[in-house]
């Protein structure tokens, strides 16, 4: 295995990436939007981030469980990090309304946002959530192999999205049973062409879907992973975390990733498994000059002192792409659903569209 696998495997058996329940078939032919139903523990990594104040099942975006107790997620879900003690990630679950005895549920202990997320731009839109205390590995929670570097993700030839958002365009509210969609990852440069996305694109992005549309993530789906099956191999890696679009589903407008790969040693540092040189060269970039504030949760731990560049602040101002940052029906048992007690302006769960489009926000 490439990448973090190894190392954040210990409580699963050795293993990652792999779905116990799920039979390896041609599946999710059809689209997120507009799509169909996962099986029951297809994709058992796949997370719901919840917010309580959101009316139905509190779903605001997705997420991916890398380690027993971290999950991977799109740092436009957090930019707004006033009401962390307010959310539960629930993890296991392929339908939110009855998540099943193989589903758990968890506090969320810290949140870390990349540190040059931008919100206008979505570039950086990578985060993780430390959960307030480990899951158990069984059938139906796995954890998702991380890529480094080496990994060559334009070879990969099998990749899925899934989630509990939008399954229409125009819809107001997420999908409470996971769906899930088969894609194809698409030349970036392609995607940064004219025609397409004109250059908004980072160098750190991945393009997944379909050059006439009809299949995409949607709002709702934001943070939550686009996952490739390994070529040699039946594990699945996370290349992928959803972030943002213009429209779903829309001709030359497919869904726009923040590519994993390119932030592997970032996530081993946030997760302290880098040795210390190598942390201190990660964290060499980093300025300092803003004021800290203090951030206290409901849970037992002291209160955090986080830079507001640490948080980013995406919730109540008017982002550049549209994410998926609204509730969504995702298929992958090892996403997380992250909820967030707000009344803020919060975007679609999946992904984000420019000011100008109809864009994936709630």
């Amino acid at each position: 295995l490439h990448g973090a696998g190894w190392k954040l495997l210990s409580a699963c058996r050795g293993s990652c990436g792999l779905r116990p329940l799920t039979s390896d078939n041609e599946r999710g032919m059809t689209r997120v939007v507009g799509g169909t139903n996962a099986e029951t523990g297809a994709w058992p990594w796949l997370v719901s981030i919840q917010d309580p104040s959101i009316a139905g099942t509190g779903h605001l975006c997705g997420g991916s469980l890398i380690s027993v107790q971290w999950v991977l997620t799109a740092a436009h879900c957090f930019a707004d990090p006033r009401n962390i003690s307010a959310m539960r990630v629930l993890i296991g679950a392929t339908q939110l309304t009855e998540p099943g005895p193989g589903a758990e549920v968890r506090l969320i202990k810290r949140v870390v946002v990349h540190e040059e997320y931008g919100a206008r731009d979505q570039s950086n839109d990578i985060a993780l959530l430390e959960l307030n205390e480990p899951v158990k590995c069984n059938q139906y929670i796995q954890l998702v192999c991380v890529p480094d570097a080496t990994l060559d993700v334009a070879r990969l030839q099998t990749c899925y999205v899934a989630g509990w958002g939008a399954t229409t365009a125009r819809a107001q509210k997420s999908s409470d049973i996971l769906q899930e969609a088969k894609v194809h990852l698409i030349n970036v440069q392609l995607c940064n062409s004219t025609e397409w996305y004109a250059g908004d694109i980072h160098p750190h992005n991945l393009c997944a879907g379909y050059p006439e549309g009809g299949i995409d993530t949607c709002q709702g789906d934001s943070g939550g992973p686009l996952m490739c099956k390994d070529n040699n191999a039946d594990s699945f890696w996370v290349v992928g975390v959803t972030s943002w679009g213009r429209g779903c589903a829309r001709a030359q407008r497919p869904g726009i990733y923040t590519s994993v790969k390119d932030f592997y040693d970032w996530i081993l540092a946030k997760m302290e498994l880098l040795p210390q040189v190598e942390a201190s060269r990660a964290y060499a970039h980093l300025t300092t000059a803003a004021q800290p504030w203090t951030h206290q949760t409901n849970a037992a731990w002291p209160a955090q002192k986080c830079l507001k560049e640490d948080l980013g602040s995406f919730w109540g101002e008017e982002p550049g792409p549209s994410n998926r940052t609204q509730e969504t029906a995702s298929v992958m048992p090892w996403k997380a659903k992250v909820s967030l007690n707000s009344t803020c302006n919060t975007k679609s769960v999946h992904r984000w569209d420019k000011p100008w489009d109809s864009g994936r926000n709630r």
